[in-house]
């Protein structure tokens, strides 16, 4: 299941509203069975001069399969010294008393960590303790702990929001880094497609919408007798008209080469089923269109007009458009 920012306001708000608890100038402690929780310190600093980390703590709910056998539950990642000295980053999901995955940190980490800290402008977030209970496990409480060479500290502590991206990004932070060192359990299930079984790609560029599809034809339009034909279509986005339609035989490999091509590159951000999956607006009039149907009865279906996720999918689109031009050219 797919969370949004909107359903953890929700959630809690309609929590506030039931209960009646409202805002507060001063910290205050309301640990009230089934209602919220409110330590708030209003006066923490809302930036933090250091970006020498020396302490790290996060505990969060994420939704989704993140790693083999983690799934739809909470990770704790950490970096203290231990009982000799040594600084040491572990990672435990679930219950798990003990780290799941633990190496001794080094400054790669730590600058992976800060950048997230930066870019998320968790700063903000300082001093926060507000927690409503009785909410599902997804938007149980979550806590942020990170320690400086300079003795500042930013902390908070709150309802989770399970498609935080802050969350995500530090989770593949510690993931990555401990595949480096040789230890990959943390990582995302890769991406997979199977057989095809059928495939539609549509582009708009210089005001010139082209579409490539299986087509139904007539029967006098059929070659080779063949009437379930590959057709390429270009129409006028402006004038709102067609310009050209063309139709060629499949070749016997076009759904094994469609598949190599698009497993050549990683379209999990566009997956619904990837935990890398981010939703996004509707469109009507999509400006890149990728639809794929598979055999197992799964589907991708990628239909974006946004500026950023066109020029991730360039690479994708410029070498699905050579190899139909080339059909076409045959």
């Amino acid at each position: 299941m797919r969370y949004t920012g909107k359903l953890v306001l929700s959630a809690i708000l309609s929590a506030l509203t039931f209960f009646g608890v409202g805002g507060c100038a001063s910290a205050v402690d309301r640990p009230t069975a089934g209602g919220t929780t409110d330590k708030t310190d209003y006066a923490a600093p809302k930036a933090i001069e250091s970006k020498e980390l020396t302490s790290f703590y996060a505990h969060f709910y994420l939704p989704g399969e993140w790693s083999p056998g983690r799934e739809n539950q909470f990770y704790t990642f950490t970096v203290k010294k231990d009982d000799s000295g040594v600084l040491m980053a572990s990672a435990r999901s679930g219950n798990a008393t003990d780290g799941d995955v633990s190496r001794s940190a080094d400054e790669k980490l730590l600058t992976a960590l800060q950048s997230v800290i930066d870019e998320r402008h968790l700063a903000g977030e300082n001093g926060v303790y507000r927690v409503t209970a009785g909410l599902p496990p997804q938007f149980q409480k979550c806590h942020f702990d990170a320690g400086y060479a300079s003795g500042e500290k930013l902390t908070f502590t709150k309802n989770n929001n399970p498609d935080a991206e802050w969350a995500r990004e530090i989770y593949m932070a510690f993931a990555n880094w401990f595949a480096e060192r040789g230890d990959a359990s943390l990582l995302p299930p890769g991406q997979s497609f199977g057989p095809i079984k059928d495939f539609s790609f549509a582009w708009t560029e210089d005001g010139k919408k082209t579409r490539c599809a299986p087509v139904h034809v007539q029967e006098e339009k059929a070659i080779d007798g063949e009437r379930l034909l590959l057709g390429k279509s270009v129409y006028d986005v402006e004038a709102k008209q067609s310009l050209s339609r063309e139709y060629t035989l499949f070749p016997e490999d076009y759904a094994e080469r469609i598949r190599e091509i698009l497993s050549a590159h990683d379209l999990r951000a566009f997956d619904y089923h990837s935990v890398f999956y981010k939703k996004r607006k509707k469109e009507e009039h999509p400006a890149l269109e990728i639809h794929v149907n598979f055999t197992d009865g799964s589907h991708l279906y990628i239909d974006v007009s946004d500026a950023t996720d066109i020029e991730a999918l360039r690479p994708l689109t410029a070498e699905l458009a050579a190899y139909h031009d080339a059909l076409f050219e045959e």
